[in-house]
């Protein structure tokens, strides 16, 4: 098993990242510091913002899927893989959050943006360590690019919305909210453009998750890890239900395969 695989995904948070702590245990740590002493390559997968995976910048790795796999860009800064919302559904999103009331974040290079904050909000931004900046949604959607939206929506009002947006796709990590991103593009597109551009295949790939919307890329890759915290829906198509990430889960689940 060792030799097969040749990349490792990691989630951020609930994978990486402790919800208790918002830190990285330091087994994770080494164990990933071991990866790369070996020759595997080491990648974040998550669907925070690149500026927002700042929380682990300070583990060597050899680049970032960011915002589910439409942005994905190496350590060195060269981009991959780009895939922004059109401008025009981004304003049909903007419209359902004025009919139904809800709250939807904004996304950009720049930052997270919400056009007031709730319960929702703050239970999010509580939970993961990251607030939103309050502001006119509409006017940051018509300077920046915006890659991904989130709705602080509940499935019964993703269900209504959605066939109202179809060239968008629904994912969800927690209850409280969804992301939207472009249809066709999830974290196992990512793990894909980022084995292609290393002139690697999907079946040396491992993947590392606990969400919804880590489902893609640990269904798909050859191996595929789901923490001992994840939600029943990623352990059902998981290759194998490690520890939770406060129980050294990560570090677990590479020692079983033999990969450090």
């Amino acid at each position: 098993m060792r030799n097969r695989i040749k990349a490792v995904f990691f989630d951020i948070d609930g994978t990486l990242v402790s919800f208790t702590t918002h830190t990285v245990p330091d087994s994770a740590r080494r164990a990933i510091e071991r990866l790369r002493e070996s020759g595997v390559k080491v990648f974040i997968s998550t669907g925070r913002l690149l500026k927002h995976a700042s929380i682990v910048k300070d583990i060597p790795v050899d680049g970032y899927i960011t915002v589910n796999g439409g942005y994905c860009i190496t350590s060195s800064g060269e981009v991959i893989f780009e895939q922004a919302i059109p401008r025009q559904t981004v304003e049909r999103v903007l419209d359902l959050s004025d009919k139904h009331g809800f709250v939807v974040s904004v996304m950009t290079h720049e930052d997270m943006y919400v056009a007031r904050s709730n319960e929702r909000v703050e239970k999010i931004a509580k939970m993961i360590n990251i607030t939103p900046k309050v502001t006119d949604v509409r006017a940051v959607a018509a300077e920046q690019s915006v890659v991904q939206m989130c709705p602080y929506i509940s499935r019964e009002l993703e269900a209504e919305i959605m066939p109202l947006l179809p060239e968008l796709m629904s994912s969800r990590w927690i209850e409280t909210f969804m992301d939207l991103n472009v249809r066709g593009v999830d974290k196992s597109l990512g793990v894909r453009k980022v084995m292609e551009y290393y002139g690697l295949s999907l079946d040396e790939a491992m993947a590392f998750g606990d969400g919804g919307n880590d489902v893609p890329m640990v269904r798909d890759a050859a191996l595929g890890v789901a923490m001992g915290n994840a939600c029943d829906e990623l352990k059902q198509v998981a290759d194998y239900v490690t520890l939770s990430v406060d129980e050294d889960g990560i570090a677990v689940a590479l020692e079983h395969f033999g990969l450090i």
